[in-house]
């Protein structure tokens, strides 16, 4: 297994004061994989609506596509940003991704659907291939599994509640799955006809040779209504045969009968009912079905929020049991296979109702029939991490440790230091040098090239560099997953700061146009702000037909400083960009005039890397030089080895 292969882990782990639920709003701590706490604000009846539609056997894609983005705003003010480039990234080069939802006193939080959160480009994380949402619920139930797993299959059913429910489709699937894998299955032993919750209570809790360990429960769901709200319950056969109206057995009901004895053999659980995953008023008293299996120590729990359809649960079987006895793959890829066929072959919402409980990095519950494949040491560690210090603008000394990005250095191999210096050739301004400078930076052959071609390796840049050329050092980048560190002033070191709580400042985004002119002007006000009348002298302003002003209220040097930020200013300087230059063939040149650390600036790169924008000149600032905008670099130019440098006379 390489690398790629093992799967990234992240967190989302909410916690509120126990003051019960109303639909209202509501203050939660969000704590994300990055480790940072953050509060966020849940306004529950903007919520209520959509959830409430989701309930209907067609809610619509209207709705998925409003709570896909209202998840992803209200995770907006978290190190979410972080989180996401990351699993971009990981999604990029093939990696697997678990997402694994938590809660603290905040069940309300498994009733939203994070299946359905929207990350940058828009399609939900979990409708990507690769990528698992899983939900984790406390438990103090200590569990006692076997030392190795039978793979015994209880197959239930019951009709009770309505019509028809396919058992014999689900018969078949199960038969030759098993039949294919070598897999024991007696229909006799293993097939409750028209369970009831004795018969179902009795087969689970018997002492025997043959354990059962997956429990594969066939029937509807059933409402249930009280002054709290609505729960949803199983419509089980009524013991007494001579009764006609179906027995509904809530989770309160099932835990007490199933789970008696701490001695329990189930390491998954598939529920093909409906709502047999969290629905209803969330945080009700009673909860979901699955999660209180979950709760109650089964490993690996799979059903339905939504209505789930007769011929859409045998497609779900088919893909399960294909992909975890006879392809012997894991959950991940089960659930995969799973949404892509019903989103291909049923017109419900199947695809994108199913719940998974599972705890983060347990990987045996993605093996609920088998052991999980050995990993070699070398697996289990992550890639190298190449250190690049850039030296133009002046020299920096030391570089990054663990004790300065933890996350980043964890389980790393980190190579020796490679040390790009410019400052010695461009020290005491001398402009001559830029042109053969740039040449080097931007060669082919180059140390920066050759290291973000280099696979399977982890890069952190940092250092002095001149703010063109760390956007360069971007553009040259592209699309390579690279991390940046700034320099903190206060401490001395290039390092994140690892205390700071409070929110950002707000980025805000100006944007002016003119009917006239054909350049595109930015400007980036973070460290200092940008004046036109600078930039007018060596860009006329009537050559200006648009001018895009990123700015923070109170601008300073030192304002970037945790990469949170950094990312989530990086998202919206690319969003800015790709929705007011890219593709516009009213521009013939765009004009960048940059008061920002190293670290937008190298993001900043990556953004003016996107295919359809026009000639890019960064400008440099110095308040030595007249004019203070001494020179500019093309990005184009330099990237192609072509003259890039203009050096403005006096």
């Amino acid at each position: 297994m390489s690398p790629t292969d093992h799967p990234l882990e992240i967190t989302l782990e909410f916690s509120c004061r126990k003051d019960g639920f109303a639909w209202k709003r509501k203050t939660y701590l969000v704590k994300t994989a990055s480790g940072e706490l953050d509060s966020v604000s849940l306004s529950w009846s903007k919520f209520r609506s959509d959830l409430e539609s989701l309930r209907s056997a067609m809610p619509g894609s209207a709705v998925v596509e409003r709570l896909g983005r209202r998840l992803r705003k209200l995770i907006r003010p978290t190190g979410w940003a972080q989180d996401e480039a990351v699993i971009t990234d990981a999604i990029r080069v093939g990696r697997p991704v678990h997402l694994t939802v938590r809660a603290d006193n905040a069940d309300e939080i498994f009733n939203l659907p994070w299946e359905m959160l929207q990350l940058r480009g828009g399609g939900s994380i979990g409708t990507l291939s690769g990528c698992l949402v899983q939900y984790e619920c406390g438990s103090s139930v200590p569990r006692d599994p076997l030392p190795h797993p039978t793979g015994r299959i209880l197959f239930a059913y019951s009709k009770a509640g309505g019509s028809w429910v396919p058992y014999e489709a689900h018969l078949e699937v199960i038969q030759e799955a098993c039949q294919l894998s070598g897999l024991h299955f007696d229909p006799t032993e293993d097939v409750l006809y028209g369970v009831t919750r004795k018969t179902l209570s009795e087969k689970l809790t018997a002492e025997t040779d043959r354990p059962i360990t997956v429990l594969h429960l066939l029937c509807h769901g059933s409402r249930l209504d009280d002054s709290e709200g609505s729960a949803y319950g199983l419509a089980l056969d009524p013991v007494d045969a001579l009764e006609t109206e179906p027995d509904v057995v809530d989770a309160t009901r099932l835990r007490a009968m199933l789970f008696a004895s701490p001695r329990n053999a189930l390491r998954f659980v598939m529920l093909f009912s409906c709502q047999g995953g969290d629905s209803g008023t969330p945080a009700h008293s009673v909860e979901s079905v699955a999660r209180m299996f979950h709760r109650q120590g089964v490993p690996a729990v799979i059903a339905s929020r939504l209505p789930l359809s007769c011929p859409g649960s045998t497609v779900l079987a088919q893909a399960l049991y294909q992909s975890l006895l006879v392809n012997k793959e894991n959950l991940r890829t089960a659930l995969s296979v799973a949404r892509k066929r019903l989103l291909a072959e049923e017109r419900s919402f199947d695809w994108i109702s199913l719940q998974f409980y599972a705890r983060a990095k347990d990987e045996a519950a993605l093996f609920p029939f088998s052991e999980p494949p050995l990993r070699s040491k070398a697996a289990a560690t992550m890639p190298d991490l190449m250190l690049i210090r850039h030296e133009a603008y002046s020299r920096a000394h030391g570089m990054p440790t663990a004790e300065d990005a933890p996350a980043l250095f964890a389980n790393r191999h980190v190579r020796p230091l490679i040390t790009f210096d410019q400052a010695s050739a461009l020290s005491e301004r001398r402009w001559e040098n830029l042109a053969p400078e740039v040449a080097r930076l931007a060669s082919r052959d180059g140390v920066l090239r050759r290291a973000f071609d280099e696979r399977d390796t982890d890069i952190l840049y940092f250092g002095f560099p001149y703010v063109s050329f760390a956007v360069l050092a971007g553009y040259l980048a592209k699309t390579r997953p690279v991390h940046v560190i700034d320099y903190d002033r206060a401490r001395g070191r290039f390092a994140w700061n690892q205390v700071v709580k409070d929110p950002a400042p707000l980025l805000k985004v100006e944007c002016v146009s003119k009917k006239r002119g054909s350049a595109a002007r930015v400007r980036l006000s973070l460290s200092a702000k940008v004046q036109s009348q600078a930039c007018e002298a060596v860009l006329s302003a009537s050559d200006v037909r648009l001018d895009l002003h990123f700015m923070l209220e109170d601008p300073s040097r030192g304002i970037v400083n945790r990469e949170s930020q950094l990312m989530e200013y990086a998202h919206d300087i690319r969003e800015a960009i790709d929705k007011h230059l890219a593709g516009n063939s009213e521009f013939k040149s765009v004009h960048v005039f940059a008061a920002v650390p190293v670290s937008i600036a190298f993001h900043l790169g990556r953004a003016l890397a996107a295919t359809g924008l026009p000639e890019c000149f960064v400008y440099n600032y110095d308040a030595q030089d007249t004019p203070a905008y001494k020179w500019r670099l093309s990005l184009q130019a330099a990237s192609t080895g072509r003259p890039a440098i203009t050096v403005f006379p006096l």
